[in-house]
C-alpha cells in the first residue's frame, strides 16, 4: 500500500517540516526536565548528572528517581529498574512515553510514591541526542544504527551506548536490576506493544 496526500501552502517562500510523528527535541528534553528540578515537590525525588557527552559535545542526561529520605540501609537494598528511549531520532513518540512515565514517576500520586519507595529508577531519555538535534531517523551523527551497537560500544564512537552499557554493569554490581525496558516506536505496529527477551531454558506444560 502507498500513502500519497497532498499540501496546499498558504503563503509562498514559507520553510514548512513535515513530521513523520509528533515532535519531541532536545530542546523540549532539556525544558521538560528544567521544569522537574524547579518543582519544589518532583526535585525531591530526581537526581540530574551527565552520563556523558555526545560526539558533538552535547549531554547524555542520566536520571536517578527514588525516595532518597529514610533509612539509608533500606535505599542500597532497593532493587533497580533501568529505563532508556529514543534510541532512534525519529521515533519521538518514545519520547513523549517517557515524558509522561517520568511525570508519573516523580508526582505525589499514591502509586508512584509506593514505587519510589521500592525502586531506584535510573533512567537515560534520550541515548541518541545528536541524530534528533541533526534530524536523523534512524543513526548517530557518525552513520551508525546505535542500537546495533550493545554487543562491543565503542567509546568513541558509540559514547551514549558505552557509558549506558557501564552504568549497567555498575548498577548490577551495587543491586539486583530487576527490570529493563527500552522504549521505542514503530512505523507500522499500532498502538502499545512489547517485545521481551524469553529465557534460554526450555520449559513444557507437561501432562
Amino acid at each position: 500500500h502507498t500513502l500519497t496526500f497532498s499540501i496546499a501552502f498558504i503563503n509562498d517562500f514559507d520553510n514548512v517540516y513535515l513530521a513523520h510523528c509528533y515532535p519531541y527535541s532536545y530542546t523540549d528534553l532539556q525544558r521538560d526536565l528544567q521544569v522537574l528540578e524547579s518543582d519544589p515537590a518532583s526535585r525531591q525525588w530526581l537526581r540530574r548528572q551527565t552520563l556523558c557527552h555526545t560526539l558533538a559535545g552535547n549531554s547524555c542526561d542520566l536520571l536517578t528517581v527514588t525516595s532518597f529520605s529514610g533509612d539509608p540501609a533500606m535505599l542500597k537494598a532497593r532493587r533497580a529498574v533501568v529505563i532508556t528511549a529514543r534510541v532512534h531520532p525519529g521515533e519521538s513518540n518514545a519520547s513523549w512515553i517517557l515524558k509522561g512515565l517520568l511525570d508519573f514517576i516523580t508526582s505525589s500520586s499514591a502509586d508512584a510514591q509506593l514505587l519510589r519507595e521500592r525502586f531506584v529508577f535510573k533512567i537515560v531519555p534520550m541515548l541518541n541526542p545528536d541524530g534528533v538535534i541533526v534530524g536523523n531517523y534512524r543513526c548517530s551523527l557518525s552513520g551508525h544504527d546505535l542500537n546495533r551497537r550493545w554487543d562491543e560500544p565503542s567509546r568513541w564512537h558509540h559514547p551514549t551506548i558505552y557509558y549506558t552499557k557501564s552504568m549497567f554493569r555498575q548498577l548490577r554490581a551495587d543491586r539486583d536490576v530487576v527490570l529493563f525496558v527500552d522504549i521505542h516506536g514503530h512505523s507500522r505496529k499500532k498502538n502499545v506493544f512489547l517485545y521481551g527477551n524469553s529465557s534460554s531454558e526450555k520449559t513444557s506444560s507437561g501432562s
